[in-house]
């Protein structure tokens, strides 16, 4: 498994990642929240008892990949991790769609590339740094903002093969669902993911580990 013991593991990114982990539970600044972070904690405390896992979320809502960015050195390398998850990029383009007449909230292709690319770049020393791709869950592929949902996908595809760095393709994970169901059945946005879709993204993100305990 990905994991070993003794690991310090962070998910770093915006409100999908945040899901009020310095509010909802008390918890303060290191908080789980009520999101995959915790999902993630409650399976490998459950199924791995005899090891111990530091999970860290360093999710804060709203940010972009610029905010994130920003607080990389502190929020993330301060921290000295093993393992560390980003899933940012949702708000980078959910702005253009929101805040239509505030264009100095917007962050373009470009601008996500290249902050994507400082990421990598001040991560080449964590032991493993993981892209988990943004996503919308909405099945019409034809919708503006799925459309540029998956080219901000593709846009941290780029970066991640480009600089070798494992990437988890969480929107095929909500499409999978999503033939069945419609994505308001979780969130009325269609982009907060709620209990169902924390689910979704721990699971993804477990298999993607190795989570390799038989489920007795």
């Amino acid at each position: 498994m990905l994991f070993q013991n003794n690991d310090r593991i962070i998910f770093a990114g915006d409100s999908v990642t945040d899901t009020g982990r310095q509010g909802v539970l008390g918890d303060g600044k290191y908080g789980l929240g009520v999101g995959y972070a915790r999902l993630i904690d409650t399976f490998l405390s459950a199924y791995y008892p005899e090891n111990k896992y530091d999970i860290v979320n360093m999710g804060v809502s709203g940010n972009t990949s610029s905010d994130l960015l920003a607080r990389w050195d502190n929020d993330v390398i301060a921290l000295n991790p093993d393992v560390v998850f980003c899933m940012i990029g949702i708000n980078d383009l959910w702005r253009q769609f929101d805040c239509l007449t505030k264009p100095y909230t917007h962050v373009l292709p470009d601008k996500y590339a290249s902050n994507l690319q400082q990421i990598c770049d001040k991560s080449k020393n964590f032991r493993n740094f993981v892209f988990l791709s943004p996503f919308f869950m909405e099945d019409n592929k034809q919708d503006a903002m799925r459309k540029m949902t998956d080219e901000y996908i593709g846009i941290m595809k780029e970066v991640a093969d480009k600089n070798k760095v494992p990437f988890v393709n969480i929107q095929e994970e909500f499409d999978k669902f999503l033939k069945y169901r419609s994505g308001i059945s979780i969130s009325w946005d269609r982009v907060h993911p709620g209990y169902i879709g924390a689910m979704i993204i721990a699971r993804a993100i477990l298999r993607f580990i190795g989570f390799d305990k038989p489920l007795y």
